[in-house]
């Protein structure tokens, strides 16, 4: 045991006694020993004053006795911390014995001719509260052992969770806190880790002259290894996006940077696009992530699957792109597998039949008032299970030469800014189930005015 374990178990172990515990201790020390009296008086058959002697000399070693335990384990116990088994219990035993000794001599002081006329009697009480108050004893001791420990546990996991407050801060800041605001474009995204960091992300990087890189992606696993692997991959595509390389370049890049610090078994879907908001256009890479769907004001659907290998599982991958384009009220859809894969208490999927109806419903809707609708309907199948996997979005909606109020019937406000953090999304979720669309945090979304 550790200098600081055993400073903590001697301190947790000798707090001090409160009145109310003292009266406690003595008012069950005085049952117990008038019991065992009462019980040795009827079972001897003993009468006479000498046999009355029995039961309030058991009241009073019973007491000493328990105390002497009770004492014992909080304050002379956790000295002898620092000594191995084998040398502690002895000396615990020695001295409970002790303890009990002095016990029996204040006892008999009630009345010396007890033992005269009872020794036999005087001696069962002896014994039996003796045994009474070594059991009482080793019962207080492995109690407060055991409170101890949930007190270290307690606070050992208190501290955990505020280093991963810590692990969220930092993962929200490399989330969007707001978005780019093209004329005639409307975007918004969200996440909402299982844990209280997670393994997805999601971007929109400015590049300037118009164009826009919107990025998700989805390590396999979550919690704190997922989001450390995640924010190097976003780091890498950051860098490189800003260096202006070609789509399929940089997803071949980081797939190279990711295979150096991957395991065999850890990998990353990853979806990259540059979306130049003059023209429509939006060239992309899919490397094995949940095929985006484009939403065209018609409601027909197309998806995007042109890419390559999923990241980090091999060193040399060569990725193509490919090119489609946004019109007037069409919609690029991202997402992760934690909304279609989220399971309701039956362990039924959400699935990608029912996400694509809900994107054709409300496909006359704005970015943000589309994803309030799947949210609401997730929220809803899912009905308090706990969430198995992280779940993000991004909505992408071209509105250039279409009225933009008809994209916002539900919400008329200005624009609002994010929270920052998990931020530009919905935020943690609470105990593990998700939370309902008014709890979450409100990240940016843009509007021509």
């Amino acid at each position: 045991m550790s200098r600081g374990t055993r400073g903590t178990s001697s301190q947790g172990l000798s707090r001090r006694l409160s009145l109310k515990t003292v009266l406690l201790w003595a008012l069950a020390a005085s049952a117990a020993g008038l019991a065992v009296g009462l019980a040795i008086k009827v079972f001897s058959g003993s009468e006479g004053g000498a046999a009355r002697s029995l039961i309030p000399m058991s009241i009073v070693f019973a007491n000493v006795a328990v105390f002497a335990a009770v004492l014992t384990v909080r304050y002379v116990l956790p000295k002898m911390s620092g000594f191995p088994v084998y040398v502690r219990f002895p000396l615990a035993v020695i001295t409970l014995i002790a303890a009990g000794v002095f016990g029996s001599g204040l006892a008999i002081l009630i009345n010396p001719l007890v033992v005269l006329y009872q020794v036999r009697n005087a001696l069962m009480i002896v014994t039996v509260n003796g045994v009474v108050a070594l059991t009482i004893g080793a019962i207080t001791y492995n109690y407060e052992l055991l409170r101890q420990q949930i007190e270290t546990v307690v606070a050992e996991r208190s501290k955990l969770e505020q280093e991963m407050d810590i692990a969220r801060t930092i993962q929200t800041q490399l989330l969007p806190t707001s978005f780019p605001e093209p004329p005639g474009w409307d975007i918004y995204g969200f996440s909402v880790p299982a844990r209280h960091v997670g393994g997805d992300c999601f971007d929109v990087i400015d590049l300037g002259d118009g164009k826009l890189a919107i990025t998700i992606g989805d390590v396999a696993g979550k919690g704190t290894p997922a989001a450390i692997l995640m924010a190097n991959i976003q780091a890498a595509v950051r860098a490189l996006a800003e260096s202006g390389v070609e789509p399929r370049q940089l997803m071949r890049h980081v797939n190279r940077i990711a295979h150096s610090y991957t395991g065999d078994s850890e990998f990353i879907t990853f979806f990259y696009c540059v979306l130049d908001t003059r023209t429509g256009e939006i060239r992309y890479v899919n490397a094995g992530h949940n095929l985006p769907c484009v939403l065209r004001s018609d409601g027909e659907k197309e998806f995007l699957d042109k890419g390559g290998l999923i990241v980090g599982i091999m060193p040399d991958v060569e990725y193509e792109d490919a090119v489609v384009s946004l019109g007037p009220g069409d919609s690029v859809v991202l997402f992760t597998d934690g909304v279609t894969e989220a399971l309701n208490p039956e362990e039924e999927m959400f699935g990608d039949e029912r996400l694509e109806g809900l994107l054709v419903e409300h496909r006359h809707l704005g970015a943000r008032d589309i994803e309030k609708r799947v949210y609401t309907e997730l929220t809803g199948f899912v009905a308090g299970a706990a969430q198995a996997d992280d779940i993000t979005m991004v909505v992408v909606k071209c509105y250039a030469g279409a009225a933009a109020p008809a994209f916002y019937e539900e919400d008329s406000g200005p624009p609002r800014e994010a929270d920052g953090g998990l931020s530009a999304a919905r935020g943690v979720s609470s105990g593990s189930h998700l939370r309902e669309p008014t709890e979450a945090a409100v990240p940016a979304k843009t509007r021509v005015m």
